[in-house]
């Protein structure tokens, strides 16, 4: 036998001991593996066996959510990759965002391409209806299907049939799949050429960048746009807007927090169910970014990722948190493949703590009084009715994908769809962090 495999027999070997003792200890992993036995035997509904692995683990996790723990999650073999591309922020695809629009509803391009994507260099439009993909009819079809048939391997052509408004015919428009990366580091407004200005435009020495996700390439986007932001001049501030951003990777909100931190500095701390501190994340001082001053930007959406990141710039005193009280998600999910790879358990394994030792989960039986979430610095709350709230959600949603100034058919539907926003709209929030910005001569954090 070689060395090798005799290094892989023992390896083997190993593991079939450990999750013997394992079962061992707990006499219930032996009583489900003999449970799944006997109704794959006896039942006389013959049922997949991966069915019925799904359904067990399902079941697990409901009890977990009985008991207060509303953020585990079991991802099957079907959903695995669409959740994965959600953190890596990649996948195979051509550049377009698509919204069912329209009578018959049809998806519809609601973004200007973008940039450097197969989508940005052929012909397709603002407005323009996909009614078909590779010669299938998208009518009837859901948006999530769809945009299934628009992804796939890199390098491997795709054709939409496009109808045009204001065009009676349809034309072909074939593009070769590209590795596209989502953004997850947006500007206050994308440029004609559909790239994003990160100045605000009244007042062009004050920065903005809103986080929509944390993930894997995040802080290295964060890292980019400052560093661009920062070639030529100084800048008088930066507006860090994480409404609406439900957290994502742990590691994407210690890497940005570092940016705005001297060296030494806790970041955040994790705890597990027995209250020990399982790991300390510290600043490295390298971020560059320990003087600028800031302001982030909370509402009652912004959870975990977003809160460690607001809770540790406003521990330090290195940011003003201006908005709502943040929502209160300060527990930690682990992603662990099983089942060969193929499925996922997000499972949450620990609390977060911020510098202040402060825990900021809201327990299920938490009200107001409470002590959860991260609270806006007195003088800086900006309180919204849900009335109002759904207004900026659509304004800034728009705005995100659109731009300015949008016209016609397109407007008219998506109006129609989303509701009305006042032409006079401003975005009181950001608002007090720009005049808060403006007037401040330098930021006294450390």
């Amino acid at each position: 036998m070689s060395y090798r495999n005799l290094m892989l027999l023992l390896a083997m070997m190993l593991v079939s001991y450990a999750c013997y003792v394992r079962a061992e200890q707990n006499p219930y992993a032996r009583y489900v593996a003999a449970g799944f036995s006997v109704i794959d035997d006896w039942a006389l509904e013959k049922a997949p066996d991966q069915e019925l692995f799904n359904g067990a683990m399902h079941g697990m996790i409901s009890v977990l959510h009985r008991h207060g723990d509303q953020h585990s999650e079991f991802v099957d073999a079907n959903q695995e990759e669409a959740f994965t591309e959600e953190y890596d922020q990649e996948f195979g695809g051509v550049g377009i965002h698509m919204r069912l629009l329209g009578e018959p509803s049809l998806p519809t391009v609601i973004a200007l391409p973008l940039p450097s994507t197969p989508a940005a260099d052929t012909d397709v439009q603002l407005g323009d209806r996909i009614t078909a993909v590779d010669g299938r009819p998208t009518e009837g079809l859901e948006l999530n299907a769809v945009t299934q048939m628009v992804r796939g391997r890199v390098n491997e052509p795709v054709t939409l049939t496009v109808k045009r408004p204001g065009v009676e015919s349809t034309h072909d428009v074939t593009l070769k799949r590209a590795l596209i990366m989502r953004e997850s580091i947006l500007g206050d407004v994308r440029g004609p050429d559909g790239r994003w200005n990160f100045l605000i435009s009244e007042d062009p020495r004050i920065g903005y960048v809103r986080i929509q996700m944390f993930g894997d390439k995040t802080a290295e986007e964060l890292s980019a746009v400052l560093a661009e932001l920062t070639k030529d001049e100084e800048l008088a501030g930066l507006i860090i807007d994480v409404r609406d951003d439900a957290g994502g990777a742990l590691d994407a909100a210690v890497e940005i927090s570092d940016l705005f931190l001297r060296a030494g500095r806790t970041i955040v701390s994790t705890r597990d169910r027995d209250g020990n501190v399982r790991d300390r994340y510290l600043s490295t001082g390298a971020g560059g970014f320990a003087d600028l001053p800031l302001v982030v930007l909370v509402d009652r959406n912004s959870a975990s990722a977003s809160e460690i990141v607001a809770a540790c710039l406003q521990d330090y005193d290195r940011a003003k948190i201006v908005g709502e009280r943040s929502y209160g998600k300060g527990t930690v999910q682990r992603l662990m493949h099983i089942e060969s790879g193929r499925s996922l358990l997000k499972l949450t394994s620990a609390t977060y703590w911020r510098p202040s030792e402060k825990n900021i989960h809201r327990m299920p039986d938490d009200d107001e009084s409470a002590e959860w979430g991260v609270t806006p610095d007195d003088g800086f709350v900006v309180p919204l009715s849900q009335e109002e709230y759904d207004v900026w959600r659509i304004y800034r949603g728009r705005r995100d994908l659109i731009g300015e100034g949008l016209e016609g058919e397109l407007a008219a539907e998506l109006t129609e769809q989303d509701g009305e926003v006042p032409a006079d709209y401003q975005d009181q929030t950001l608002r007090q962090a720009i005049e808060f910005l403006s007037k401040k001569p330098e930021n006294s954090g450390n």
